[in-house]
């Protein structure tokens, strides 16, 4: 299963950097979108790599599981982050992510770049792939994760989105 999508944000490459580089920054994320034991497993960051891999629990969208699914699931999931930004030029940085559910035989692996458009908007590009290698049911499951990743990742989105808003104010 494949899936791609492109996300903007008001603010240059530099700031989207730093932002990204900030070992909080994961923390709140993921705190804010309902997850539990946020561990950072590794968190690198210097003027041309950030490497972020961490574990969380997360909460499973329950309702939007089908009935024949949700006897392979909990309501609570333990999802094992790495993403790698690599900034190539000052206008561009290329991305690779993995996102696996730990114990599920599933997982999504997504590349991509964000490039600034213009010293106040970025555009992040992701091109994911999603696999299961599970016997008759493998492209269904790969299906169903490939629409929580989409969901996960608005969300994500929405919080930077936010995070970018407060702290603009809080350096004004």
């Amino acid at each position: 299963m494949k899936f791609s999508l492109s996300q903007d944000f008001p603010a240059g490459l530099d700031r989207l950097w730093e932002i990204f580089g900030r070992p909080d920054y994961p923390q709140q994320k993921y705190r804010s979108l309902g997850s539990s034991d946020i561990r950072l497993l590794l968190f690198r960051v210097d003027a041309e790599v950030i490497d972020v891999e961490l574990e969380r629990t997360a909460p499973v969208a329950w309702e939007s599981i089908p009935a024949w699914a949700r006897a392979f699931l909990s309501r609570r999931q333990v999802m094992h982050h790495r993403s790698r930004w690599q900034r190539v030029s000052p206008v561009l940085v290329e991305a690779e992510l993995d996102i696996v559910p730990v114990g599920r035989r599933v997982s999504a692996h997504g590349t991509g770049s964000i490039v600034q458009l213009t010293p106040e908007l970025t555009r992040m590009t992701l091109g994911f792939v999603v696999e299961s290698d599970l016997p008759v049911l493998g492209a269904r499951v790969a299906g169903l994760y490939a629409k929580q990743v989409r969901e996960a990742l608005r969300a994500d989105h929405a919080f930077t989105l936010r995070y970018l808003e407060e702290t603009a104010r809080r350096l004004a």
